[in-house]
């Protein structure tokens, strides 16, 4: 009897030093199913870059849901419930230790649309942006911004629309434009990626 508990153990010592790996060296990757799933993959004016959210930690790609509330009055049909829907999705992507991305997208739907707009004119609109900031003293010359042209708009394509459930869409969208200096337009930023958020 002795025996077979002495093989017992040992075949399960065996099982779990075997599952046992050296991962040490790998970065874990986030599953799509996580919370805080987000991502850039793509080249900014040439150069590769490539972040991604893992883990809990401090992300390159946040986003923020604009949700519109509705409650029923007393004017609406007995039965009318109470919904929330997502009109919108603004995602920040930090990329370089002095640069983020900005992009706001709206009316979720899958396709293309032309952007116009920059993040900070109005947030209720799809926009975009980048960021360069010169840690200068002086707050009028901290902020370098660049967005698009009415004559050159910006394109992105939802390219994945998901709903985990009402209130959380997983979002994949394809970037491919130009992004203009405010203050200089002759100076201007090509983007072309994607990417994905929740």
């Amino acid at each position: 009897m002795r025996l077979n508990i002495y093989l017992i153990g040992a075949f399960f010592g065996m099982f779990i030093l075997s599952s046992c790996g050296n991962d040490d060296n790998e970065t874990p990757a986030p599953k799509d199913d996580s919370w805080y799933w987000g991502y850039f993959k793509g080249t900014i004016n040439g150069k590769e870059i490539a972040v991604e959210n893992v883990g809990h930690g401090d992300w390159p790609v946040r986003t923020s849901k604009h949700i519109l509330n509705y409650l029923p009055s007393e004017e609406d049909e007995p039965n009318s419930i109470k919904m929330k829907t997502v009109i919108g999705m603004s995602t920040g992507i930090k990329y370089s230790e002095n640069e983020s991305m900005g992009i706001n997208i709206f009316d979720l739907y899958m396709g293309v649309r032309y952007i116009t707009l920059s993040t900070r004119s109005d947030f209720i609109y799809d926009g975009i942006q980048i960021s360069r900031d010169t840690q200068s003293d002086e707050y009028e010359n901290r902020y370098i911004l660049y967005i698009p042209k009415k004559e050159n708009p910006f394109r992105a394509e939802v390219i994945n629309l998901t709903y985990a459930d009402d209130t959380h869409p997983i979002l994949e969208v394809k970037l491919d434009g130009v992004l203009y200096r405010l203050d200089n337009p002759k100076d201007s930023i090509i983007i072309n990626g994607s990417y994905g958020t929740r």
